[in-house]
């Protein structure tokens, strides 16, 4: 993280303040620990574009109807499809969402260094060192910490907004709005029982943190509406241009059942890829 490389702004607190006094738990007694998110944030998402875009790939291909909302690349001997393309650019923008989430996060906790709810455990603030008492200036901006573990303290000062939050929320809004830009409105049940799946298990993500005293609600909240936010702008500029809308292909397919000349349907089928490459 860029946090453990860099030191966050040291923000002041006030002497014995009940809401940053929570119990510390281990990271290896956690819930989900932060490798295993950005594992399950990475993998769930990426493993679910490859084995959908496989899957629609395969069912037009039967139906002898390529999908060439892109054309294909010959390099280096080698012939890359349109399944190869699209999958690698959904997962790339995923891999390349999820580092610019991370490094956002990681910059705004560093410039805000707000405190977590178990900073005071960890820090032991030393108030002898003092010049004055807490009931004098119970405000303290001086680093007074006291406590064994210099790791556990740097981590308390770094809980907005919440990194489990913000990656979390990316990957769920992202994946989701990828099955609401390439499902039909046929498959009624399937299209939001993957959506909701992956938005609660986000929610769950981030409300694990708060349980656990690691962040504060708000941070969790905030986080959500980043990697959300996040999601949102890179679908909307990448996911939407290249979308394959298997209705429309499926109504062509019906239609090379008529008394359509080939020149017709040619036609009817360079207007509609036109407009899958170039965009509304």
């Amino acid at each position: 993280e860029l946090t453990d490389i860099f030191k966050p702004v040291r923000s002041g607190y006030s002497c014995n303040d009940r809401s940053l006094s929570m119990p510390y738990i281990d990271p290896t007694k956690e819930v989900i620990p932060f490798l295993m998110l950005f594992s399950l944030a990475f993998a769930g998402p990426a493993v679910t574009i490859m084995i959908g875009e496989g899957i629609l790939y395969c069912c037009l291909a039967r139906r002898n109807i390529a999908i060439k909302t892109e054309a294909n690349i010959n390099a280096a001997g080698c012939n890359f499809n349109s399944y190869i393309r699209r999958a690698v650019r959904f997962v790339g923008v995923h891999v390349f969402g999820l580092c610019i989430t991370a490094l956002i996060t990681d910059i705004i906790q560093l410039a805000t260094g707000y405190h977590a709810p178990y900073f005071l455990t960890v820090c032991k603030p030393n108030y002898t060192s003092l010049n004055t008492s807490c009931d004098e200036n119970s405000f303290i901006v001086d680093d007074i910490c006291s406590g064994p573990d210099p790791a556990a303290i740097n981590s308390g000062r770094k809980s907005f907004p919440s990194q489990h939050a913000t990656l979390a929320a990316f990957a769920a809004v992202y994946i989701s709005m990828y099955f609401n830009a390439t499902l039909t409105d046929s498959s009624k049940l399937l299209k939001p029982l993957l959506v909701f799946s992956f938005i609660i298990c986000g929610i769950i993500c981030g409300l694990t943190r708060i349980i656990q005293f690691k962040n504060h609600a708000v941070d969790v909240y905030c986080g959500f509406l980043i990697g959300g936010g996040i999601a949102v702008y890179l679908v909307s500029l990448v996911v939407e241009a290249f979308k394959v809308n298997v209705g429309t292909i499926c109504i062509i397919f019906w239609r090379m059942k008529t008394s359509l000349s080939i020149i017709q349907l040619m036609l009817m089928l360079k207007i509609y890829l036109g407009k899958a490459i170039t965009g509304p």
